[in-house]
């Protein structure tokens, strides 16, 4: 499931660590995917790499981020996680660790406010409104990591 939340972040790797040990499988920043979709599509692909030993992170939710960022360096995935200040935070969790979730970060908020202008330039999109073929060209970069030498 997925829950997102808008806080301010002080010590952003703490909140990770006790995030991960309440349950949370993925966490990142939520403005960095272009919809709940580009979100599924990065979970099913990080489940695949995992379920067939290609997993590139032994970590989960640094998988998860390599797979929503569509790139094996992960100086650039981690751009796509939480830092310090605010945030819109996204997490995947499993329905019976969402009240723990709640607990550390509050009342959950209606997913789907990217960052328009990092959609575009970090995926080389060139019509974001044409949601189709911009979907399309992030779900290839996810799908071709694989391939990538």
């Amino acid at each position: 499931m997925l829950l997102v939340f808008e806080s301010h972040v002080d010590n952003s790797e703490k909140l990770i660590n006790t995030l991960k040990e309440r349950g949370a499988r993925a966490i990142f920043d939520e403005t960095k995917a272009y919809g709940t979709n580009h979100v599924l599509m990065a979970l099913y692909h990080t489940d695949l790499a995992f379920k067939n030993k290609s997993n590139f992170a032994d970590d989960f939710s640094l998988e998860y981020l390599i797979r929503l960022s569509g790139e094996k360096q992960i100086s650039k995935a981690l751009k796509f996680g939480i830092k310090n200040g605010f945030n819109r935070i996204g997490i995947i969790v499993d329905e019976e660790k969402k009240e723990d979730i709640i607990s550390i970060l509050g009342t959950p908020i209606k997913p789907g406010k990217y960052d328009k202008d990092f959609i575009i330039e970090y995926f080389e999109i060139t019509d974001i409104n044409n949601q189709k073929e911009t979907e399309k060209g992030i779900y290839e970069k996810i799908a071709l990591l694989n391939t990538k030498l």
